[in-house]
Parts: structure tokens; sequence; C-alpha cells
């Protein structure tokens, strides 16, 4: 992805690279969370950031909202990304069973595709937001009596993009010097210490509570009703309340550990779309082996996170963004804008 001039800051180039990580370890280990511990902890203490930190920085850089064409910009840049992939991953899932019972519907996301039709819609609606006097209150209010709508699910992504707008309007108010609080050699200790305090606390939430018997992975993938998780109390939103203090938690320990310097891995955090689009591909293929009945042993769960790691750095890599960028980022400025308004758009490009 291009610079258009601009000087990158490598610290969120490096933060992206290692969530996207994250999210295909998380994704590839979810077969063995059920026959080992140590999988289903970190598959956890994952899932209670990854993705929360994720929509944050993409609403940190959503600052130039107002800026001209922003909105044909944000719909070729996911819109019709999402389009596409919502294709390709239904067809893909109908192979194996000859298109038997092949459905495509374009307003129920697949698997994955909830985060390119969420974060559009986010994008849209941040206007209408900023104007409030308490945009960020206003928005944890509505994702909290989001969960007690039992019709809100997944159809257009609505349960999740309730529940998780709060992180994209919170990245939106952040500046850089409030990420700039968490880089000292003094809070990188903390760190060290709060992840691993949060990697026992899910071990413990998991196993071992009494007082908070929750599903925890259900409750972290936010995209069911208050109802469905079994909880039917008028407090119910407080459980909800509690994942997001959780997040913020671990998001803070994530990102006072992330690297400042230009490394490989800046570069290739510029890709990580590339990463998420395209790694869903090869999660379904491995997971339709039954990996939980031949991957048994530590030392097999061990390699699975090797691979997905290696994943990771392929989806990254030159050639898959030579030659799968017409797809994942389509230039239709022919078929979306006048000929006048494309000059136009041009003309700024060269001028900013």
């Amino acid at each position: 992805m291009g610079t258009n001039g601009k000087q990158r800051d490598v610290y969120f180039d490096n933060a992206k690279f290692l969530l996207i990580l994250l999210v295909v370890v998380s994704h590839a280990i979810r077969p063995f969370v059920n026959q080992s511990p140590l999988m289903m902890t970190l598959y956890l203490t994952f899932f209670t950031f990854h993705m929360p930190l994720f929509i944050l920085i993409s609403g940190y850089f959503s600052k130039n909202y107002q800026k001209e064409g922003q909105s044909k910009k944000t719909i070729t840049s996911l819109l019709v990304p999402y389009l596409l992939f919502q294709v390709f991953y239904s067809v893909f899932d109908a192979l194996p069973r000859e298109f038997e019972d092949f459905s495509l519907s374009i307003l129920d996301p697949y698997w994955l595709m909830w985060f390119l039709l969420s974060l559009f819609t986010w994008k849209m609606i941040l206007p209408y937001f900023v104007p409030l006097k308490y945009p960020i209150i206003t928005s944890v209010v509505l994702a909290l009596l989001a969960g007690y709508m039992e019709d809100m699910d997944s159809f257009l992504s609505l349960a999740r993009t309730a529940a998780f707008f709060p992180f994209f309007i919170a990245g939106f108010y952040l500046k850089r010097h409030h990420f700039d609080l968490l880089l000292s050699k003094g809070r990188r200790v903390w760190a060290v210490v709060g992840a691993g305090a949060i990697f026992a606390l899910m071990y413990w939430l998991e196993y071992h509570s009494v007082v908070l018997d929750l599903d925890w992975r259900r409750w972290l993938y936010y995209s069911f009703p208050y109802a469905e998780l079994g909880h039917t109390e008028w407090y119910a939103a407080v459980y909800r309340l509690i994942t997001y203090v959780l997040a913020v938690a671990a998001s803070v320990c994530f990102l006072a550990l992330v690297p400042r310097r230009k490394l490989l891995i800046s570069r290739l955090g510029t890709r990580s779309l590339y990463v998420y689009l395209w790694h869903g591909f090869f999660i379904h293929t491995f997971k339709a082996l039954n990996p939980q009945q031949q991957f048994l042993s530590f030392f097999d769960h061990l390699l699975v996170i090797l691979a997905a790691i290696g994943l990771t750095f392929f989806l990254s890599s030159n050639w898959v963004y030579r030659w799968t960028r017409p797809l994942v980022q389509p230039k239709l400025g022919a078929l979306l804008f006048s000929r006048d308004e494309e000059d136009h758009r041009k003309e700024n490009r060269q001028t900013s």
C-alpha cells in the first residue's frame, strides 16, 4: 500500500502486522481449544484484544473522513472487496459439496467478512457521531443495549458492528501522544507483567471461576445477544462491559510492547488486509482435514502455530501483494466516478 509521499508511522505498521499475525494464529489453533488448556488460554487471550485493537487503530486512521472523495474511497476499498470475497468464500465453501444447497447472501457476511462490512458501516456513520456531545459514551451505551436485542445477529453484521463501534470511535479521538505515553522501558516491564496477568486471568475464568460462570469464548466474539449466551438478567450488559475493560487492558499491554523502529514487519504491516482476506481459505482447508484428530501433542500444536506465522509472512509477501492486488484493491475509479471527478481526484493526489 502506497504512502502517497507521506512518511509512514512504522509503529502502527508493526502493530498491524503483529495483530494480523495473532488473528491468523487464533484461527489456526481454534480446532485444539477443547483438547488443550494452553491452546484455549492462548485463544481467549488473543481474542480479548486483537480485533478490538485492530478496530481502534482503524478508527485512529479515519480522521480524514471529511476529505473530498472519502466516501467513494471507502466504497472502493471496503465495500467492493467485501462483495468480491463474499462471493469467493461462498463458492469455496460450496465446492466440497458440489454446490449442493449453495447459497449466496450479500447481507449475511460469511465468517470473517463481517469486519469489512462493519468497517464500511463505521466509516459511513462516523460523520453523524462526531457532532454529538459525548460520542464515545453514546457508542458504549448503544453497544451495551444492542446485546439485549435478540434479533440483532449476523444480518448485515449488526451485532458486531454495534458491539465493536466504541473501539472505532475511541480510536478516532486518540492522538499520537496518547500512544507515546506507553513507550518507555518502565511501562514495557509493567506491560509484560500485565500480559502475564491477563493470560492467567483467562485461564482462571475458563477453568476455575465459579463467580463468573460464563462461556468467555462466545462473549469475546461479540456476535451473540445476551439471551443466546444464557443471560437474560437485566444486568447482563455488565458482562460485556467487563470484556471492554479486559480489551483495553490487554491492548495497553500489547501497544507498550510493539517495536518503535523500522523492521521487516513494518513493510509487511501495510498489507494486513491481504492477510486477512486470504488466510481464511487456508484455515478452512486445514480445518476440513480434522486436525484435532491428528495434532494431539504440545509439539504438534507448536508446529501449527509456526505454520500460521509462516502463512502470515507468505500472505504479506511481494508475490501475493503483486498478483492479488486487483482483487483486494481493485481500481474502479472509472466505474464509480465521472471523468471530471476522476481527473479532479488525480490532481488532488498529485498536489497532496
